[in-house]
């Protein structure tokens, strides 16, 4: 008894992760010090913040307080769920089950990232955080633009004879000059995912080099051949610390998150030695 008592000890003096083995442990005391004795049954604790948490999770579900009889049954339910739950473990269901590992795993990463989430940075490290992401946080560019369709494949003859109409003819009715597709004829100040989601990859770019207040073309959309006029561009441009703070701390945050995580991993692999038995290499440490 007295050796026993020295391993559990040792085994308090562990950090906090080891609380996914106190399980096995009790089982394991109880076999070595109560083999001879009946087995007590076991019991299940339905404490008041329990009812309160299964309380809370009903009203904000329906609007509303259980009655008395529906909290009889959230209760019983727990119960049942408790019950199913020990009687697995005991039956060792839990074991090689790929779902319950990895959902085991994202739990203890969950512990690790919901330190990082209380991290505050050190004097100036947020800004050279910032300077090294600076592109992240500028605004995109943007153009307001009309366009004209000439079909999939027109002429050089075509194109151009519509182009000089456009130019030398400013109020003309351009509706009656293209084609018809179900694209806007005009759009305003709009970013370039904006753009190519109506017209396809890369309009936006050949938009972007386009004079403004000029019709210019021949321009290539997903649809086929347009004349277009951009009547006003707005370059990218960089925001601001002050403005975009709140984003950049919570990326800041996401980034020692992972640093955090991938510490503690090399710390807790360093615990085991990895071993493979069918391979020349017999272990990694």
């Amino acid at each position: 008894m007295g050796r026993l008592i020295t391993h559990i000890k040792r085994f308090l003096r562990e950090p906090l992760i080891h609380f996914l083995a106190i399980g096995g442990l009790l089982y394991v005391l109880y076999a070595a010090v109560s083999a001879p004795a009946p087995a007590p049954r076991d019991r299940i604790v339905v404490e008041p913040q329990r009812i309160t948490q299964l309380t809370n999770r009903f009203e904000a579900t329906r609007g509303r307080l259980p009655t008395e009889d529906e909290l009889l049954g959230l209760v019983e339910g727990f119960i049942r769920e408790e019950v199913y739950y020990r009687e697995a473990l005991a039956l060792g269901l839990d074991g090689d089950d790929a779902i319950i590992r990895r959902r085991m795993q994202q739990k203890l990463e969950f512990l690790t990232d919901s330190g990082a989430d209380l991290l505050e940075p050190a004097p100036g490290e947020l800004e050279a955080y910032y300077q090294a992401n600076q592109r992240s946080y500028r605004t995109p560019p943007a153009v307001a633009f009309e366009q004209v369709f000439l079909g999939e494949t027109p002429s050089a003859e075509s194109v151009a004879t519509v182009l000089a109409k456009l130019r030398s003819e400013p109020g003309i009715d351009t509706s009656a000059l293209g084609e018809r597709l179900y694209l806007p004829e005009r759009m305003t100040l709009s970013e370039p995912n904006a753009v190519d989601r109506q017209f396809g990859a890369g309009f936006f770019a050949a938009l972007e080099r386009a004079p403004v207040g000029e019709w210019t073309g021949p321009l290539q959309s997903g649809f086929g051949v347009h004349l277009a006029r951009v009547s006003e561009a707005l370059p990218a441009g960089d925001r601001p610390l002050d403005e975009v703070r709140e984003t950049v701390l919570l990326d800041w945050r996401a980034l020692k998150a992972n640093e955090l995580r991938d510490a503690v991993y090399t710390r807790l692999r360093g615990r085991y030695e990895i071993v493979f038995p069918d391979s020349s290499t017999s272990s990694v440490n």
